[in-house]
């Protein structure tokens, strides 16, 4: 183990339902994000990063304990983690390190009473005032719950409460809907005024922390924004947008559709909340379902773009975070993790937000890793990686054991360009109701194969020439043989993660 002052702060940033081609440092040429490309140009760009799962509470629970999804139980959102869950920030606070958290956390559910802090009042969106933790590990939080007009809660809810003018809160709680109905990829013009907006309120909360902070101990600091996940609001003041006229239509191909599992037409067709896909609730990321027959071209590059204009603003208040290292003298020996808890349709194969489709928008996510002092940077890498590995990763920057529960892999010797390739294949799960629609899949290099429980149909892409995931191999007699090899190789990676450990305990 390293002395105190040798060892790095770590930063984990989170966004919530960002594609990676959101990101300018990820190819995209209609829009720009001068400065989380500036991390990038400084750091190493995982371009083949998965997220474990496809909604918000399994995926967060694994980045931040290492753990995929099966073995950490929080499988679905409205799922608790345990109480008694280890997560990174135990481990680092048992290293003498400042834990804090700020913003969008959802490891509990939002809709009923929190048994760690909310059983104060039994509501989800006050009852914070004098309260700021402990929670999971994390010493100290400030925290933010549900998103954009339906995000004014938790400590930023209880912090616009303080500052705004009476009314406000309730107008503020409204936006104009730019389109004629419902659906995920809606525009809302938004008459928050920017300094309350709560990607503001974030990065106003990272800097204070990081001016205010416990000098004495190195820090874990995890910063978690609510967008750009859906509603798509955007401030009436945010004048840095992306153009509908320059964001490209959903990728979408008529009847592309009818060889995959039966709920994918559901969906697009709004019928999922009546299909046999339906569970005890709606389906995740979902909800009660709409017809997305009916989202014209105009919608869809509408919806689109004021969501790629969420990123924008996300892109600016994450360059304060970085003017404010900068400023302390911290960037050097900072450790920071820059992704998100999963992906977003966003209209392509004719679908919106998320759930149970593991194709590549939703998936495959932005991973961003800077550490000036040890990793060389400018870099991009291909090979696999998943949420779960940022926890051994920060672990080993540490020179700590990763505890045996834990399935991430350590990335710093890829990182450091020692030790390249090292998954073949990674996993994500979606359990949306364990007696109704349960999915597991297996990315390898060129080839992803998705198999659900009980059924006799599945998916399988041939990654290398068919990209864009249009054609499913599952039943072409060609793929037979290396459908049941990745099958098998999926039984095997599978395996290990059903095993339980007998006791939970902090390190």
């Amino acid at each position: 183990m390293k002395s105190g002052a040798e060892k790095p702060n770590i930063l984990i940033v989170t966004t919530d339902q960002q594609r990676a081609d959101s990101l300018s440092c990820y190819g995209s040429d209609f829009t720009s994000t001068p400065h989380i490309d500036r991390l990038a140009s400084e750091g190493v760009r995982f371009d083949r990063a998965y997220c474990p799962n496809p909604v918000c509470t399994p995926s967060r629970v694994s980045l931040f304990t290492g753990k995929a999804v099966s073995r950490h139980g929080a499988w679905n959102v409205g799922v608790h983690a345990r109480k008694d869950e280890r997560m990174l920030s135990h481990l680092l606070a048992a290293e003498g390190y400042q834990t804090h958290y700020i913003g969008k956390a959802h490891f509990q559910s939002f809709g009923s009473a929190d048994p760690l802090s909310q059983e104060r009042t039994g509501r989800w969106a006050d009852g914070y005032e004098g309260w700021n933790g402990p929670y999971y590990g994390f010493e100290t939080v400030e925290l933010a719950l549900g998103h954009a007009t339906y995000g004014i809660s938790g400590h930023y809810g209880e912090w616009v409460r303080r500052h705004a003018k009476p009314g406000d809160l309730d107008r503020w709680r409204r936006a104009k809907n730019l389109h004629a109905f419902g659906f995920g990829g809606n525009a809302f013009d938004w008459e928050m005024p920017l300094e309350f907006h709560n990607s503001v309120w974030t990065a106003n909360r990272a800097e204070a922390f990081l001016k205010e902070r416990d000098r004495s101990r190195p820090f874990f600091l995890a910063v978690g924004f609510q967008d750009p996940h859906h509603p798509h609001a955007v401030p009436v003041e945010q004048t840095d947008r992306v153009d509908p006229a320059d964001v490209p239509p959903p990728d979408y191909t008529e009847e592309e559709l009818e060889d995959k599992p039966p709920h994918f037409l559901a969906a697009h067709e709004g019928r999922l909340g009546t299909s046999d896909a339906r569970g005890r609730f709606h389906v995740a990321g979902q909800g009660a379902g709409c017809d997305y027959r009916r989202v014209t071209e105009k919608d869809a590059r509408l919806g689109r773009a004021y969501y790629y204009s969420m990123v924008k603003l996300i892109d600016a208040q994450f360059g304060r975070i970085l003017r404010a290292l900068d400023e302390q003298n911290l960037a050097n020996d900072t450790l920071i993790i820059f992704t998100t808890d999963h992906g977003e349709l966003l209209g392509d194969h004719g679908l919106w937000m998320k759930g149970p489709f593991h194709y590549e928008p939703l998936a495959r996510v932005p991973f961003i890793v800077r550490w000036p002092a040890r990793i060389p940077g400018g870099r991009s890498c291909g090979d696999l990686v998943n949420l779960i590995d940022a926890a051994p990763t920060c672990l080993s920057a540490l020179y700590m054991e990763t505890p045996s529960d834990i399935g991430g892999i350590d990335l710093l010797p890829t990182l450091l360009g020692e030790d390249e390739n090292q998954r073949a294949s990674t996993i994500i799960e979606m359990t949306d109701d364990p007696n109704a629609l349960r999915l597991k899949t297996l990315v390898t290099q060129n080839r992803k194969l998705t198999r659900y429980a009980g059924q006799t149909y599945g998916e399988l892409y041939d990654l290398e020439n068919d990209p864009r995931e249009k054609i499913n191999r599952w039943s072409d007699p060609k793929y037979a043989g290396e459908k049941a090899a990745l099958l098998n190789e999926l039984l095997d990676a599978y395996e290990p993660l059903e095993r339980r450990e007998t006791r939970h305990c902090y390190a």
